[in-house]
C-alpha cells in the first residue's frame, strides 16, 4: 500500500511536469511570434494569423491534444481552399483545411522548448505565395486595340495596390479606368505625376484620411496588446521559475528518496526465505479452501457463505502460486 501510494504520487508528479514543459513551449510561442493567440478551452488551440497574398488573410490553428506532448499537434487552415502542398483531402474525422506533412514528425515536442516555435516557422515558411484555389483574376474589359486592354489592366492592377486594405469597389475602379484612351492610359503608366494626380481625384479614395486614422488607431491598440502581452510572458515565466525552485525540486526530492527506500528494500531480500514464505502460504490458502469444502460436506456453513469464501481462498491461492512461479524463472 506504500509503495502504491508512493506510484499514485509520482503519476501526479509527471502529469505535472508534463504541463509544465507544454505552457513553457507555448511561451516560447508566443514570446518569439507575437500574433499567435491562445484560445480558451480545452484541448489548447492556438490561433496563428499569417500574411499571404489571399484577401482576407490566413489563419492557422494549431490544436493541442490531451495527449500532447507525446501526440503530434493537429494543424488546420482557415479558408480551406488554399494551393498548399501539405492540404490534405477532406475526409470523414478530419475537419477541412487539414495540414499534414512528415516533417511535423521531426519536432521533439517532449523534450525541446522551442518544439511549437519551430513547428510554426516551418509552417510560416511554407505559406510564402500562397494563393486561393479558382481564385478571381479580373481581365480587362474588350477594348479597340489589344495594347490599349493590356494598359488598362495594368492601370487597374496599379489603383488596386495603391489602396489596398481600403473598402474601394475595385469593378467601379476598372470601369473608369477602362473608359480613359490610349494616350491618358500611357500618361498614368509612364508619368508619376499624372498617376498620383489621377489618384487623387478618385472619389473612392475621397474618405482615405479617415481609413488610414483608423488603421492608425487599429494599429495602436495591437501594439498596446503586444505591449500587454510581454508583461503577461514575464509573470507567467516567473511563475515557472518558482514552481521549479519550490514545487518540482520538493517533489523530485520525494522521488529519490522513495526510490532509494525501495532499492534498499530489494537488496535486503532474500530471494530463497521468500520463496519458502510464499510456498508455505500458498499451501495455508489452499487448505483453508479443503477445509471449507469439508464444511460444506458437514452442513456446516451455507452454500452462498461457500461459494463466496472458497472463491476469495481460491484466489488467493493462485495468486501466491503465481508469484512463486515467477520467482522461479
Amino acid at each position: 500500500e506504500r509503495f502504491a501510494g508512493g506510484g499514485e504520487g509520482l503519476g501526479k508528479m509527471f502529469a505535472g511536469l508534463s504541463e509544465i514543459r507544454v505552457n513553457e513551449q507555448i511561451t516560447e510561442l508566443i514570446t518569439t511570434f507575437p500574433q499567435a493567440k491562445v484560445v480558451a478551452g480545452t484541448p489548447k488551440k492556438i490561433s496563428l494569423p499569417v500574411k499571404s497574398a489571399v484577401p482576407g488573410g490566413v489563419t492557422v490553428l494549431i490544436v493541442l491534444p490531451r495527449e500532447y506532448p507525446k501526440a503530434v499537434p493537429t494543424v488546420s487552415v482557415a479558408p480551406a481552399n488554399l494551393a498548399h502542398p501539405w492540404l490534405q483531402p477532406a475526409a470523414q474525422g478530419k475537419p477541412a483545411g487539414t495540414l499534414w506533412h512528415e516533417s511535423m514528425l521531426r519536432h521533439y515536442y517532449e523534450h525541446d522548448e522551442k518544439a511549437l516555435v519551430k513547428l510554426v516557422g516551418s509552417l510560416l515558411e511554407t505559406f510564402k505565395g500562397v494563393q486561393q484555389n479558382q481564385q478571381g483574376q479580373g481581365g480587362p474589359g474588350p477594348r479597340g486595340a489589344a495594347g490599349a486592354g493590356s494598359g488598362a489592366g495594368r492601370a487597374a492592377g496599379n489603383v488596386q495596390a495603391g489602396v489596398q486594405g481600403l473598402d474601394i469597389n475595385y469593378d467601379d475602379v476598372k470601369r473608369d479606368v477602362l473608359k480613359l484612351s490610349d494616350d491618358e492610359l500611357i500618361k498614368l503608366l509612364t508619368d508619376k505625376e499624372a498617376y498620383a494626380q489621377y489618384l487623387a481625384n478618385m472619389k473612392e479614395l475621397s474618405n482615405m484620411g479617415s481609413s488610414i486614422k483608423e488603421l492608425v488607431q487599429q494599429n495602436q491598440v495591437l501594439a498596446e496588446s503586444s505591449l500587454e502581452k510581454r508583461d503577461q510572458i514575464a509573470d507567467v515565466k516567473n511563475q515557472i521559475a518558482i514552481i521549479r525552485s519550490t514545487e518540482v525540486q520538493e517533489v523530485k526530492n520525494k522521488y529519490e528518496a522513495l526510490a532509494k527506500e525501495h532499492n534498499t528494500i530489494l537488496s535486503s531480500i532474500n530471494v530463497n526465505n521468500l520463496k519458502e514464505k510464499l510456498a508455505e502460504a500458498a499451501g495455508e490458502a489452499d487448505d483453508a479452501s479443503e477445509a471449507l469444502s469439508q464444511k460444506l460436506l458437514d452442513k456446516g456453513i451455507s452454500v452462498e457463505a461457500f461459494v463466496d469464501e472458497y472463491c476469495k481462498s481460491r484466489e488467493v491461492y493462485h495468486k501466491r502460486t503465481m508469484v512463486l512461479q515467477s520467482l522461479d524463472h
